[in-house]
């Protein structure tokens, strides 16, 4: 699974996780909220879906699945009463939330699915606190996954830095600026100054959407450590 491949795969589960938590939120006495919910998901992924293949398309399309099954339950279930009603959707949500377990499945994307479920978690206690859902908050969520992509590539470059001035070191004791080198640091420098950019872009987006200053300095921190 390469790089690109896990970043899409991390922006729909992470979507994913969001809009359980906004199920969870909106239960309504006609589940046509609910319904959208689900729909919005499917919309979402399949976008990815096109750009996607092998292993990532495959969980990808799971959860397409899901939704559209899901959908097709709460379809059937339009005359029930607003507790019931209640019942079946937070029933559907935690669902939702084994699933995601299930897609996470090996180490790297289980420490993707950490990050995204503890920013999801505060996306959906924020929304509660500025009355907003996790859709509305959706160009905060864009922007933080954008980050954290970003954020991955320069430490996967560094990485690889190190890992190339070591072997020159020991085998021999010496250490030589290469073409390749350069390259790299070039293209570690090019990924702060789109980094800084988009920390700015999250912070003056954030004050859009009313989120405090403490809120929006915690997602980028999420972001950073991802």
């Amino acid at each position: 699974m390469t790089l690109a491949e896990k970043d899409k795969l991390d922006e729909v589960l992470e979507y994913f996780h969001l809009k359980s938590s906004e199920l969870k939120m909106t239960a309504s006495e006609t589940v046509e909220d609910e319904i959208k919910v689900l729909q919005d998901v499917i919309k979402f992924a399949q976008r990815k879906l096109e750009e996607s293949t092998g292993e990532v398309k495959e969980k990808i399309q799971q959860v397409i699945d899901f939704s559209e099954e899901k959908i097709e339950e709460l379809q059937l279930k339009t005359s029930l009463g607003s507790d019931e009603a209640k019942e079946v959707v937070a029933s559907i949500a935690d669902q939702m939330e084994e699933l995601i377990d299930e897609l996470r499945k090996s180490d790297v994307m289980k420490r993707v699915g950490d990050v995204a479920k503890s920013v999801g978690d505060l996306l959906g206690t924020l929304g509660k606190k500025v009355g907003k859902s996790a859709s509305e908050l959706s160009r905060v969520i864009a922007l933080r996954t954008d980050l954290s992509r970003l954020n991955s590539k320069r430490r996967e470059l560094v990485t690889q830095i190190g890992e190339m001035v070591h072997k020159r070191l020991s085998e021999t004791g010496s250490l030589v600026l290469t073409e390749e080198l350069l390259k790299l640091s070039k293209e570690v420098e090019k990924l702060d100054m789109e980094i800084k950019a988009k920390k700015e872009e999250l912070k003056r987006v954030g004050k859009e959407e009313d989120l405090s200053e403490e809120q929006i300095n915690t997602i980028i921190k999420e972001a950073d450590q991802g």
